[in-house]
């Protein structure tokens, strides 16, 4: 998204839109690919020789649930989406899709689930527990401790 300088009245300007989802392709992320366009609502002000630009941000987003693997949607927002821009001598217009894509890239969840409620998966058969209870047995056994139980130290 390119901001004209010259083009901005002394009160600030608002600027609403989208950008394509091409803006947001994550070549390195598996766990997040964009379903949607990233959109903007900003305003846009010059003040003593900067360029501050301030609003907020949105992107629907679709994940893989860190839980049960399952495909999820998810709007990824930035309500306080804040830069400034110096050194504007003889600059006509200022670039902001870089950081507007970094908005949205370190808005992303760390840990994504498709609900916070997920089961995930069985660890002995892999059944995903969101579908309903697998046929594994709960014994009380320790489990990957059993091992290490038994020893007589």
């Amino acid at each position: 998204m390119i901001i004209h300088v010259d083009g901005i009245p002394e009160q600030g300007i608002s600027l609403e839109g989208e950008e394509p989802s091409e803006l947001l392709a994550l070549e390195q992320s598996a766990e997040f690919h964009p379903a949607g366009p990233l959109s903007y609502d900003l305003y846009a002000q010059l003040v003593d020789g900067m360029l501050i630009v301030r609003g907020s941000l949105s992107a629907e987003m679709k994940g893989c649930c860190a839980r049960c693997t399952q495909i999820f949607s998810t709007t990824v927002t930035d309500s306080g989406f804040l830069r400034d821009y110096s050194d504007l001598q003889g600059v006509e217009e200022v670039d902001v899709t870089e950081d507007l894509r970094e908005a949205i890239i370190l808005n992303l969840p760390r840990f994504p689930l498709c609900d916070e409620a997920c089961k995930g998966l069985c660890p002995q058969c892999g059944k995903n527990l969101n579908e309903g209870p697998c046929g594994c047995s709960k014994g009380e056994d320790g489990g990957a401790w059993d091992a290490l139980n038994s020893l007589n130290l």
